[in-house]
């Protein structure tokens, strides 16, 4: 492993047609709505321009309900419609050919065959530059549409992600690098003693392997993860080449990171063989009028309800008792007392950072349009990124999402903030390697 403390960068182009985005002034302005890839073919070569080490594509296959009905979340597009983001990473490539794609697909509800062989072939048509997310499930509507009643067991969950990545490991090793021949002489394609069986038997796979697809150009595509609960962290400190990670406030995060440190450590790696991207907001601006006038803009471009609907999703409450004038406090008290929410972490959160007197509506527009992130001039948000790197341990970079249009927001940060980052040291200039482990994998 080539250690290098220079910092990566992804962009979070996931949800930029949902939650209001879209009617965001400046956005979208001469492209086909979603569905159409010119967008994001446009966006693929900016983020090359930029030397981004990826786009990263967030995913859930569902429909949540709000009031038992998807009625609210269709009519206000609130993280609907979500396409399948695989066809547009491939299409991406193919207006690129060093910038990666970060494409999710969750561990609890497919087969790691099917994931290990989907992603193998896909590395070979982007020429080595696709990475899984691999993510554990905990929205109940997904869950019920690959034949479950609701989410399963968190714990559950996790001892099924555990041994899923286990057996995609195996099903990777399977084939050594130097496996295919292709000798025209001979017709000999493989050489069969470089290809195994793997022959997995656990408490929720059985596979027998090998993998049917020659050595990827990766020799396995990148690795990213997320969840910051203790499971989440071990099961990233063992298998994870990039933790997803965000706490809301830079002592957290680097609390976070000493606890990914210890579980690589505990998982017999290193802690800088584990980079972190952390997430973050941006809005490249003039000076704090021109902040304070986007994140209105942005607030006006929100219906409440919307943000209502969005709100209950994330805390797993199903639109149960989400009051706009109620505070925050006393909803949260009363949803505890009676057990119901499984996102008990987004709720923690929204404690911990809102006023006793603060309500759920006046919560709703910061959560859509949140303060705060890497807001200010080119150079002052250069000078965040330089002091949030090294804080903490200048292992991995960020990932990073406009706080207002795209790809307007995207164009300042690359054509402003890239170029001082280069200039400082901080940034690579040109691209290190052809693959995207080779290019984001050194930390």
């Amino acid at each position: 492993m080539s250690y290098s403390e220079k910092i990566h960068l992804v962009a979070d182009i996931s949800l930029i047609h949902t939650l209001a985005k879209w009617r965001y002034p400046g956005a979208w302005n001469g492209y086909g709505m979603y569905g159409d890839p010119s967008l994001y073919l446009d966006l693929a070569r900016l983020l090359e321009h930029g030397r981004f080490d990826g786009a990263f594509f967030a995913d859930v296959a569902g429909t949540p309900l709000f009031n038992g009905s998807p009625n609210d979340t269709v009519e206000w597009g609130v993280a609907w419609p979500r396409h399948d983001p695989l066809p547009t990473a491939i299409a991406m490539a193919g207006v690129t050919k060093h910038l990666g794609f970060v494409t999710t697909m969750s561990m609890t509800y497919h087969h790691p065959f099917n994931v290990s062989r989907l992603y193998s072939s896909i590395d070979h048509v982007t020429g080595g530059r696709i990475a899984y997310n691999a993510v554990v499930s905990g929205f109940p509507q997904e869950a019920q549409n690959f034949g479950y009643d609701t989410t399963p067991d968190h714990e559950w969950r996790y001892s099924r992600a555990e041994e899923f990545l286990e057996v995609v490991d195996k099903l990777f090793k399977s084939v050594d690098a130097d496996a295919m021949l292709w000798d025209h002489e001979t017709g000999r394609v493989a050489d069969p003693s470089k290809i195994r069986r793997i022959d997995h038997e656990g408490e929720f796979f059985k596979v027998m392997g090998p993998l049917p697809c020659a050595p990827c150009p990766q020799g396995r595509p990148v690795q990213i993860q997320a969840g910051a609960s203790a499971s989440g962290i071990k099961l990233a400190g063992r298998w994870a080449d990039f933790q997803f990670a965000a706490t809301g406030s830079l002592k957290g995060d680097i609390a976070l990171r000493q606890k990914l440190d210890d579980a690589a450590i505990a998982a017999g790696r290193q802690p800088r063989d584990l980079g972190v991207l952390w997430a973050k907001g941006f809005d490249v601006v003039s000076g704090p009028e021109e902040a304070e006038h986007n994140r209105q803009k942005m607030i006006a471009a929100v219906p409440e309800q919307m943000g209502i609907v969005f709100l209950s999703q994330w805390w797993g409450l199903d639109g149960y008792r989400l009051d706009p004038a109620r505070t925050v406090h006393d909803t949260i008290a009363e949803v505890k007392e009676l057990g119901v929410g499984p996102n008990w972490s987004y709720i923690d959160n929204a404690v911990a950072n809102t006023e006793p007197t603060t309500t759920i509506g006046e919560y709703v527009k910061n959560w859509v349009a949140p303060p705060g992130g890497w807001v200010g001039t080119p150079e002052q948000i250069a000078d965040m990124i330089e002091e949030e790197h090294h804080a903490l341990g200048a292992n991995g970079g960020f990932m990073i999402a406009s706080k207002t249009s795209v790809p307007g927001g995207l164009s300042r940060f690359v054509h402003e903030v890239v170029p001082i980052l280069q200039k400082r040291g901080l940034y690579k200039t040109e691209y290190e390697g052809k693959t995207m482990r080779e290019n984001l994998c050194v930390y």
